[in-house]
């Protein structure tokens, strides 16, 4: 049914694989993350003026 022990193994392989991301790696991470959530927010803002413009959302 569920492999509990194949399940444990996988998840210790993956802890021992992964490692802290240094600093600058970090950094990248968040300005990625950043940019992210800007252009998704401007892309609302682009959809919202539109719907607007065209009359949908009063």
């Amino acid at each position: 049914m569920f492999d509990l022990k194949g399940f444990i193994n996988s998840t210790k392989r993956i802890f021992t694989v992964s490692k802290k991301p240094d600093t600058q790696e970090y950094k990248i991470m968040s300005q990625v993350t950043g940019i992210g959530i800007i252009i998704i927010g401007i892309l609302a803002f682009i959809i919202l003026l539109i719907f607007r413009f065209v009359g949908f959302l009063g």
